[in-house]
């Protein structure tokens, strides 16, 4: 018995030597600059006999899935197979990915507002807004890439999302409660749009393309509205070039696929062809730019070294960024303008600054400070929030604070 607990004592030891080695392996490797090996990057630095076991658990899960050596080419020969096999929908991706009918890759799932009931917060922070900074609020509703004339056609089973009908609830119950809106899924199609032609392939988001129209209805429906004096020269697509960087994208819908059933796209951005003069802030982060057009996309970010790890969409306007303001000083008696915002205020974002004095642009999912607060000190003329149908309203303004 004692001989075996000896063992027991020096393999315990022997492995805790070796952690030991590793870590000052490691630590070495970092101030060289060196990549830390996968291992490591599971080490707690708990030099005890739960925490080696917790450490050689954890590593062990990471090279049997996310770190396993060729997975990405695994998971690419995998999804050949299914799109050999005709496979449409994807149940290992989060959320789940389904193929449409014309071959749009699109994200499903259902929610239900009636149990939630955001309609209730958002006019709760319309009257907020009203009352306090004594501006209007509108409330806007982008498009998701399932249309809501078709839908039943494109997905492989009709129940498979409720998006577009929870979304046409909210907006209901909105205007019922005196709160204005704003249906970007109605004006497209009434300007004659190509529903789906305003999206990736590969992604769930809307092109720039789709954003500069967007940035015209909007800045048309301020003026028109509320009176708010947006310059709408700078928003007429014909003084726009398009640049473009083919096979550049794969959407996050693609991603999780991979590229065994999706292939790249073209990432095309509008830009002007006329100067511009803009300054651009991001407090959280102590950014500030000053410039043309250009400095509202990172260029060197569009194109994709990596598939898997980059996001050409994401090289706009900061990506996701908790807080920027965008000033145009070609404009400066232009309205301040505030928005409430997901990662679909990307694609129109760039295009609205060029018609507003300014724009300031709040993600509630990744400021830490209270929007309410920061709303207040940017005393704008209108807020608005631009929201998603596949966006969920009643998550999001509980962020709202």
């Amino acid at each position: 018995m004692r001989r075996t607990r000896t063992f027991t004592a020096v393999c315990f030891l022997v492995i805790l030597g070796t952690c030991l080695l590793a870590v000052l392996a490691g630590a070495a490797g970092v101030a060289l600059g060196w990549k830390a090996p996968v291992a490591l990057r599971f080490y707690r630095g708990e030099l005890t006999y739960a925490g080696v076991v917790e450490w050689c658990k954890d590593t062990c899960r990471a090279f049997c899935t996310t770190e396993l050596p060729g997975r990405e080419k695994l998971m690419e020969a995998n999804a050949a197979l299914n799109r050999a096999a005709g496979k449409w929908i994807f149940e290992n991706t989060e959320p789940e990915v389904v193929r449409l009918e014309n071959g749009y890759l699109e994200s499903a799932g259902n929610f239900f507002y009636y149990l939630t009931r955001p309609d209730e917060t958002v006019a709760e922070f319309s009257r907020w807004v009203e009352e306090t900074l004594g501006c209007p609020y509108l409330y806007i509703q982008a498009p998701a890439k399932l249309c809501a004339l078709d839908q039943e056609e494109q997905l492989p089973l009709p129940e498979m999302t409720n998006a577009n009908d929870q979304s046409d609830w909210l907006l209901e119950h909105l205007t019922e409660l005196g709160v204005d809106t704003l249906d970007l899924r109605e004006r497209l199609h009434a300007d004659g749009l190509d529903h789906y032609g305003c999206f990736y392939v590969t992604d769930h988001h809307w092109t720039m393309d789709a954003g500069l129209w967007a940035a015209g209805v909007m800045a048309e429906e301020l003026e028109d509205r509320y009176s708010l004096a947006m310059d709408l020269s700078p928003l007429d697509p014909e003084q726009y070039d398009r640049r473009v960087w083919e096979d550049a994208f794969l959407g996050s819908q693609g991603r999780k696929v991979t590229l065994g059933y999706a292939q790249p796209e073209d990432f095309i951005l509008p830009v002007p062809a006329f100067a511009t003069d803009l300054r651009l802030t991001v407090p959280p982060w102590g950014s500030d730019f000053s410039g043309g057009f250009e400095i509202l996309y990172n260029e060197s970010a569009i194109p994709s070294p990596d598939y898997y790890r980059s996001n050409s969409y994401g090289a706009v306007l900061m990506g996701d960024c908790p807080y920027l303001a965008v000033e145009n000083r070609d404009h400066p008696e232009g309205p301040v303008v505030a928005i409430l915002r997901e990662s679909f205020a990307i694609a129109p974002g760039p295009y609205l600054s060029l018609a507003a004095g300014e724009v300031h642009f709040i993600d509630a999912r990744y400021y830490d400070g209270s929007v309410k607060d920061l709303l207040a000190e940017i005393q704008p003329d209108i807020v608005l929030s631009l929201l998603n149908t596949q966006c969920q309203v009643d998550g999001y303004f509980g962020l709202v604070r």
